[in-house]
Order: structure tokens, then C-alpha cells, then sequence
């Protein structure tokens, strides 16, 4: 009787759990995803030039990021459909960034410090060069897939687990070289025209000089005469400038920051140079900014750049990025605009990761969401081909842009730059 007695205790109270589970699911299922707690939490980190020689440029990246994240935490979290849970759910983002100032020294302690983090982070990102080139081998090695827009060919060859987003820098340099080229014919020139190299003397200022850019702008037409560097904060180009001019050339390309090309421009409107040489630049600094730092001396500078223009607010993604940078009052720029590149990329790998595994998810989950061949929407802002495992590059159309007459204005269409990849269709044969 006693044992009975038990069993029937025994049923009685493993009923009533299962109707109180059942009774609380179908309670909290009806509920609405923010009247219920997030599922959890997803980390992220960045590591970035905020108060260092490039950070003119990176800082409004970052800016762009964070904010984005904010309007994310007013929504109560990133919203998503869990497969397993058969509902929407949503997790929270802890985020951790650091400052490297463009220096690589500084990159080993905060990358040790970030990815070591409890919960381990699902996805990094980079807007210096000086941790982009040296980030790659250890996110594969503690699979934290890294988004870099800094492109030298460290960051992707061999292709490993750092995607970039934006075109890799030998390839602008061949780019802005086919502009060039097409210049030199427009204005009825004659003879062969000659290349010249200024740019800053980091990581990132000589990434662009590749065996495979070299060989290509040669393969072109032109004679390059030489290459000059200067340092994180000129005062003056004067002897740079007035070196490339003896050496004949009629085009010099760099990769610098709005503070340095400012430099360069003002230099070369004093010397009186801007006619015989044009200026042609990387993405960061045919901007606003420019405009602002170098005032009249800006007018001339020839740029490549990937990103829609900040005046093309018809497009969806150039909207929704000036609608952020208007709500969190910050000033509406390109750079701006590559920040929330990064946060479209980065979110949206996320949450594809989350509505195929359900939480928790790990960062070979959002490898494997980076590489899906449904690539990524971009809203118009820019064009990113779906990546690989073996093709890390999803950037690859550009177009130039001008500064004249105060304003920035498209000087050609958009076009495909060429493949720079060592031992690829550029690389010199030995």
C-alpha cells in the first residue's frame, strides 16, 4: 500500500511539471520576443587606429559601429528566428574595442586580451592596417573570423579566416592606374607617362606596392621613376614633391590620411605643381574631411573609392547610414559610411549564424556564415561578392572620384580592378 502510495505521489507530481512546462512555454511563446528575457549574449571585438597617424580616418569607422550598435541595444537586441526554440529570440552584444594608434606593437596585448573573453567572441573586426596584416593567423588558429577594410596582401594571402570588405590596396593602386592611363590619352599626351609612388611610411602606407601593382602599372604604359615616403605628421613636402618633379613624373599615387594629403595638396598648390602633376590617391581621402582640412588646395585631388557617394541618398544604405550619423550627431562623411559597412557585414553574419544553429552559436559558425554563397545586403551602398574559403576578397568595383571646386564629383564609371594575387595573372614570371 505504501509503495503504491508512492508511485501515485510520484505521477501525480511529474504531471504537474510537465503541465506547468507546457502551460509556461505556451505562455512565453505567446509573448513578444522583448516581453521576454534575451537567450543570451554574443561577443564581438575591434581593434583600431583611434588616436594614432590614421585615426582622422578610422575613428569615424569605429564611430559608425558603435553607434550602430546602440540603436541595436534600443531595440532590445539583435532579433532573430531560432530554429531550435521554433521562435524568435534575442541575444545581447558585449562589445570590447582597442586603440593600436596604427602601430602593431600594440596589437598582441589587446587581440590576447579581447579573444580570450568568457563568452568567447564569434567575430572580430580591424580598421588599421598595422593589426589587419598581423590579425589573420591568429583568427584562424582560435577560429574568430576577422572583417578587415585594410587590405594589404598579408591580410589575404593565403586566404584564411580574415575576410576583407574593401578592394585590396595593390589592386586600388592598379586601379587608380587604368584612370590614369585613360587621362593621359583623353588629353591627347604623347610618349610614355611616368608613375611615381609618395606615400606614408607604415604598413599600410606601403602596402599598395606590390611585385603585382608594379608589374601591372608598367604592363600598362607607364615608367615608374621612384618612390618616396613620409612620416606620420609632415609639416612639409617640399623636397618630396620637388624629387618627384625632377624625376619627370606626370602621375604619383599614396596611401595616406586626410592629414598627410592635406599636406601634400597645400605643398603642391604653393609650388605651383598641380598642373603638371596630378595627385591621384586611395579611398580615404578624396572626402569632406579633405575639403575641410585643405580648403582650396583640396581642388584637384583624384581618388578611388568603393562606396556610393555621400550625396546619393536615394540609395537605401547611404540613408540609412546618414540617418545614423544625423541621429547620434556625427558628421556624415564616406568614412562614416565604411563604419556602418562594417556593422552591416559583421550583424548580418551573426545573425545568419544564429537562424541556422540556434544559440549558442561559435565562431565556425559565423566562418561558415561569412562564406555562404548568399553573400550579404548591402542596401546599395556598395557592391560585395559572396567570399570562399579560398577567395577572402569580396570588393572588386570601384570608381574615381574629383575634387573641384570645393565639391566631391564622379570622374569615371564603375569598373572591375584587376586580380593581384601572388602568383597570379600580375605576378612577374621569374
Amino acid at each position: 500500500m505504501k509503495k503504491n502510495l508512492w508511485i501515485k505521489w510520484f505521477l501525480t507530481i511529474t504531471v504537474s511539471i510537465v503541465m506547468l512546462v507546457c502551460f509556461s512555454s505556451i505562455s512565453t511563446a505567446g509573448k513578444n520576443v522583448l516581453d521576454r528575457k534575451s537567450i543570451g549574449v554574443i561577443r564581438m571585438f575591434e581593434i583600431n587606429d583611434l588616436t594614432g597617424p590614421t585615426s582622422e580616418t578610422c575613428s569615424p569607422f569605429h564611430d559608425a559601429f558603435v553607434d550602430g550598435l546602440a540603436d541595436l541595444k534600443k531595440q532590445g537586441g539583435l532579433i532573430y528566428n531560432d530554429p531550435k526554440t521554433g521562435q524568435k529570440e534575442r541575444v545581447k552584444i558585449k562589445y570590447n574595442f582597442g586603440d593600436n594608434k596604427a602601430k602593431s606593437g600594440l596589437v598582441p596585448m589587446l587581440y590576447e586580451r579581447f579573444s580570450n573573453q568568457n563568452p568567447k567572441p564569434v567575430i572580430s573586426w580591424c580598421g588599421s592596417s598595422a593589426a589587419c596584416e598581423i590579425m589573420p593567423a591568429w583568427a584562424q588558429r582560435d577560429q574568430i573570423p576577422v572583417v578587415a577594410a585594410p587590405s594589404g596582401q598579408p591580410i589575404w594571402s593565403p586566404p584564411r579566416w580574415s575576410f576583407v570588405i574593401t578592394p585590396d590596396y595593390p589592386a586600388q593602386a592598379a586601379g587608380a592606374a587604368i584612370w590614369a592611363m585613360e587621362d593621359w590619352k583623353k588629353k591627347g599626351k604623347k610618349g610614355k607617362p611616368k608613375w611615381a609612388w609618395l606615400t606614408l611610411d607604415i604598413p599600410y602606407g606601403r602596402a599598395m606596392i606590390a611585385p603585382e601593382s608594379t608589374n601591372f602599372i608598367e604592363k600598362l604604359g607607364f615608367e615608374i621613376v621612384g618612390t618616396w615616403t613620409i612620416p606620420y605628421m609632415p609639416v612639409d613636402t617640399t623636397t618630396e614633391l620637388r624629387a618627384i618633379k625632377k624625376a619627370g613624373a606626370n602621375y604619383f599615387y599614396g596611401n595616406t590620411g586626410v592629414l598627410q594629403e592635406a599636406q601634400i595638396m597645400k605643398d603642391l598648390q604653393k609650388l605651383g605643381l598641380k598642373e603638371s602633376m596630378q595627385r591621384v590617391s586611395n579611398p580615404y581621402t578624396p572626402t569632406l574631411k579633405m575639403i575641410k582640412n585643405a580648403g582650396t588646395a583640396a581642388d584637384g585631388l583624384v581618388g578611388i573609392h568603393y562606396l556610393a557617394m555621400v550625396s546619393e541618398t536615394h540609395i537605401p544604405g547611404v540613408k540609412m547610414a546618414a540617418d545614423r550619423a544625423r541621429a547620434h550627431k556625427r558628421a556624415f562623411d564616406s568614412d562614416y559610411m565604411v563604419g556602418c559597412y562594417y556593422y552591416e557585414v559583421c550583424t548580418q553574419a551573426v545573425k545568419r549564424a544564429l537562424e541556422k544553429k540556434g544559440f549558442p552559436i561559435t565562431g565556425a559558425d559565423v566562418y561558415q556564415s561569412m562564406i555562404d554563397p548568399a553573400g550579404f545586403d548591402l542596401h546599395g551602398m556598395t557592391t560585395l561578392r559572396p567570399f570562399t574559403k579560398n577567395e577572402v576578397r569580396g570588393s572588386w568595383d570601384v570608381y574615381m572620384r574629383k575634387i573641384e571646386n570645393g565639391k566631391i564629383v564622379r570622374v569615371s564609371k564603375t569598373f572591375k580592378i584587376p586580380d593581384m594575387k601572388p602568383d597570379g595573372p600580375w605576378t612577374p614570371k621569374k
